[in-house]
């Protein structure tokens, strides 16, 4: 790797590490969990080696679990390696479903911790608002006209 590169992807690695409480890390996968009045989540960084692109990806807490380890990284992998960003679902070995959003980022020498936490920030949002319209719809789907809510008098 050349050393200009070399220098970017390390200053990368710094910025990553000073935004994330890191409680997780595998090569350049680094795993925080982030926590507020609404919503416990797993977040996960990585550095993508074929592109010089920065993914981040908020999923439900429970793919953090020890069970579901396997699970996490493998669906990390599978992300990066389709380029894909946005809304999604996967089914973890256990059946299980998962929710979660992707954004990605250039790794660029001009990357810095301000710009990292604003896009960590607007990540987390869009997971926060897609759980809440999805959880939205399967209520909504649980009222059937079999299934309807009746007030009692």
């Amino acid at each position: 790797m050349p050393n200009k590169r070399k220098s970017i992807y390390e200053n990368c690695r710094a910025v990553v590490r000073a935004c994330l409480n890191i409680v997780e890390e595998k090569g350049d996968t680094y795993v925080a969990i982030h926590k507020d009045d609404d919503v416990e989540c797993v977040v996960l960084v990585s550095m993508i080696r074929s592109y010089p692109i920065l993914s981040i990806v908020v999923a439900d807490k429970l793919l953090f679990a020890e069970e579901n380890a396997a699970d996490m990284y493998q669906a990390a992998n599978e992300l990066n390696s389709e380029s894909i960003t946005g809304w999604h679902s996967i089914m973890l070995s256990s059946q299980t479903s998962i929710y979660m959003y992707r954004q990605c980022i250039w790794i660029n020498a001009q990357l810095n911790r301000d710009y990292l936490m604003e896009m960590l920030c607007q990540s987390i949002a869009e997971y926060k608002r897609g759980k809440l319209h999805l959880a939205s719809a399967l209520r909504e789907g649980e009222k059937t006209p079999n299934n309807t809510e009746e007030e009692v008098h």
